[in-house]
């Protein structure tokens, strides 16, 4: 099984998921891209902006159905149940600057409130989270990026990039994002969490290359491989 989690920069998704599309995912997670077409085939689109949303897309081997978000949860932070050959919670990320819980702030929030599901049943949460633990500082205490790590510990989850590369948090080889497009000035901002005991299942885990992706966004795709076994 193939996730995939891009912030496509804007766009018609027309123009950028096919980018994406062609790396093969079975559960992919856009932020930023327009509202598609009807024809758009397996794609649920989310945004109160039809030129900046979220989409989730699969491939014919899984659906993906949106469920109703918890009241009051952040914005941004949508659930999804995915049913294929493996059948999972999807929590689909894009932290934004919302008055209420900026950032990490807001993530950290709505992963609290969504506790109860992400324990009942195995939980995939992706997407541009927005955070790093270079920036803990900048953060009031039990709200900021380790804090948000160690509440996903609490419910089961990891980062399979920091799994996969055995590289701690903040100290991350491979950037994400790309601030004003500059190659020297580069972050790791995109994560997708799994639960723990798909962990030693996890066959690799890439971030796209700068030049590759320069032209369409300032984020890169973050791609994570679970070869899982019918028992988990």
């Amino acid at each position: 099984m193939r996730l995939v989690t891009w912030n496509c920069c804007k766009g018609r998704y027309e123009k950028k998921a096919p980018r994406a599309l062609a790396l093969a995912p079975d559960v992919m997670a856009v932020q930023e891209c327009a509202r598609p077409r009807e024809d758009a085939g397996a794609c649920a689109w989310t945004g109160e902006n039809p030129n900046q949303g979220m989409a989730v897309v699969t491939s014919a081997a899984f659906t993906a159905t949106p469920l109703p978000p918890l009241p009051d949860v952040p914005h941004h932070h949508l659930p999804y149940q995915v049913r294929g050959p493996a059948d999972f919670l999807l929590i689909s990320v894009w932290a934004m600057k919302n008055p209420a819980h900026p950032y990490v702030r807001g993530v950290f929030r709505a992963m609290q409130m969504y506790a109860d599901a992400i324990t009942a049943q195995p939980t995939v949460v992706m997407g541009d989270f927005n955070s790093n633990a270079i920036w803990d500082h900048q953060h009031r205490r039990s709200s900021s990026h380790s804090d948000l790590v160690a509440l996903m510990a609490d419910l089961g989850l990891v980062s399979a990039y920091h799994v996969h590369h055995a590289e701690p948090q903040g100290g991350e080889s491979r950037p994400t994002y790309y601030h004003t497009w500059n190659r020297a000035i580069g972050f790791h901002l995109d994560y997708c969490f799994i639960p723990r005991q798909w962990a030693p299942h996890l066959a690799d885990v890439q971030v796209g290359g700068y030049d590759e992706w320069a032209d369409a966004s300032d984020h890169r795709p973050l791609i994570v491989d679970v070869d899982l076994p019918a028992s988990v």
